[in-house]
C-alpha cells in the first residue's frame, strides 16, 4: 500500500485520505511538483504510521466469494454458461479468467443489491416520512453511501458483502439525510430512533470495512 497522489479540478487545497488500499493525497490540479514532494517529506511519518496501522486484509480463498458476510463455494463447470448463485454455491464457466469472474461478480452484486435497496427502503420510508426520488448502486472507494440534495441516494455494491445488518445501518443513515441534510446531533438522533445499534455498525465497518473488496483473491 502506497500513498496516491490524485490531482482535481475543483480542488481547492490538499488534503490526505485514508482508503482501503492506502493514502490518497487529493490536491490542486495545478499544484508543482515541487509542493506535492515537500508535502509527502513533512508528512513522512504521520504517512508511515497511518500505512502501518491499516488492518491487514484477510484473504479470501480462491475458490469462495462473499455474500452477506458469509463465503460461499464457487463452482467451476464446463456445462456452465453464466454466473449464477443457487444460495449455497456460486457457479461459473470453467473457461473464465479472474477478470471475467469479477466483472460478472461485480455485475451480479449491484444487480442484487439494487433489488436488496429498493424492498428494505420502504421499512425507513414509514417510519421517516421521506422517499428518495432515485437510487443508485455505485462502487466507491472511501464513503459506503451518499445523499444528494436532489435526494438520490447512492450505496456502495461492497456492502453486498457485509452484514445485512450492516448494510441495513447505511441505508438507514442515508435515508434519514432526507430529513436532516446534515450530521447534526437531530441527524443521530433520529438515526437512532429508526436504527438501535449505530454503534455496533460503525464499528463493524471500522473494523472489517477495508476487507469489503469484490475481486477473488489467490
Amino acid at each position: 500500500m502506497t500513498v496516491t497522489v490524485i490531482r482535481h479540478k475543483r480542488r481547492k487545497r490538499a488534503a490526505f485520505f485514508v482508503t482501503p488500499d492506502g493514502i490518497e493525497l487529493r490536491i490542486p490540479a495545478r499544484l508543482p511538483n515541487r509542493i506535492v514532494e515537500t508535502i509527502l517529506t513533512e508528512h513522512a511519518g504521520w504517512i508511515e504510521d497511518r500505512l502501518a496501522a491499516l488492518p491487514k486484509r484477510d484473504v479470501l480463498p480462491a475458490d469462495r466469494l462473499l455474500l452477506h458476510g458469509e463465503t460461499f463455494p464457487l463452482v467451476k463447470s464446463n456445462t456452465e454458461t453464466r454466473f449464477r448463485f443457487d444460495s449455497e454455491n456460486f457457479h461459473c464457466p470453467a473457461t473464465w479468467d479472474e477478470s471475467s469472474l469479477r466483472k460478472a461478480y461485480e455485475a451480479w452484486l449491484r444487480e442484487r443489491a439494487l433489488t436488496y435497496v429498493i424492498e428494505r427502503s420502504p421499512h425507513y420510508e414509514r417510519q421517516l416520512g421521506v422517499k428518495a426520488e432515485r437510487i443508485r448502486i455505485g462502487h466507491q472507494k472511501t464513503r459506503w453511501g451518499s445523499c444528494s440534495s436532489t435526494g438520490t441516494i447512492s450505496i456502495n455494491v461492497r456492502l453486498m458483502l457485509a452484514p445485512q445488518d450492516v448494510m441495513d445501518y447505511v441505508i438507514a443513515h442515508e435515508w434519514v439525510h432526507l430529513v436532516h441534510f446534515d450530521h447534526s446531533k437531530a441527524f443521530w438522533s433520529k438515526l437512532a430512533s429508526v436504527y438501535p445499534n449505530v454503534a455496533g455498525a460503525m464499528a463493524w465497518l471500522k473494523q472489517h470495512g477495508h476487507t469489503l473488496q469484490i475481486k477473488k483473491t489467490n
